[in-house]
């Protein structure tokens, strides 16, 4: 199974980033969210309840992001195991970029499953992947129309120039040098 899309969330790109790295949102606006556990900052563990073409499971899973250059998005990859319904994995490529006074998320997601999941067909977890998604973005972008907007934070400061070019003090350490030398050659030598 493999779907594409995007969506106009109504925030600017750093605090849509943050909110989709924070453990206490993900667990407001995932669907069925019995909970989420932030391990680090790129490895989550989740407890979803869901109900895909009939079969109700609690599903326990991990993501882990790669690639990740904030705010402006990051690789996922999934899997999901539920006791009687099988196993779901897969990746998804994230991108944020601002536009219009907010931000595009972009994404593309590719699953697979097994298991009773399996047994289903690629159309009906199509349909329910498609259903699951759409719920989390219509919360996620309801939460996100209710936060301050921010300004980005400051780029980081540059660090200090280094090195003989930078430093007065160093150029006259090496004339002092130079002079030293020259003037040991040319009067003891």
């Amino acid at each position: 199974m493999r779907f594409s899309d995007a969506q106009w969330i109504p925030s600017t790109q750093h605090q849509t980033w943050d909110a989709l790295t924070d453990c206490a949102v993900l667990r407001k606006c995932i669907p069925g969210c019995v909970d989420v556990e932030c391990r680090s900052p790129t490895e989550y563990a989740f407890t979803v309840r869901a109900k895909v073409a009939g079969l109700a499971a609690d599903y326990q899973g991990e993501v882990l992001l790669s690639d990740v250059n904030p705010p402006h998005g990051c690789t996922l990859v999934f899997e999901g195991k539920g006791n009687a319904a099988g196993l779901a994995i897969g990746t998804a490529q994230v991108n944020l970029m601002p536009k219009d006074d907010g931000t595009r998320l972009s994404y593309t997601l590719a699953a697979m499953a097994g298991g009773k999941l399996g047994e289903i067909g690629d159309a009906a977890l199509l349909k329910a992947g498609q259903k699951i998604v759409e719920k989390f973005f219509a919360s996620f972008i309801d939460h996100m129309a209710t936060q301050p907007r921010l300004a980005p934070p400051p780029p980081p400061a540059a660090p200090e120039p280094h090195g003989l070019r930078n430093s007065p003090w160093s150029w006259a350490v090496v004339m002092v040098l130079v002079l030293v030398f020259v003037g040991y050659h040319a009067f003891f030598t």
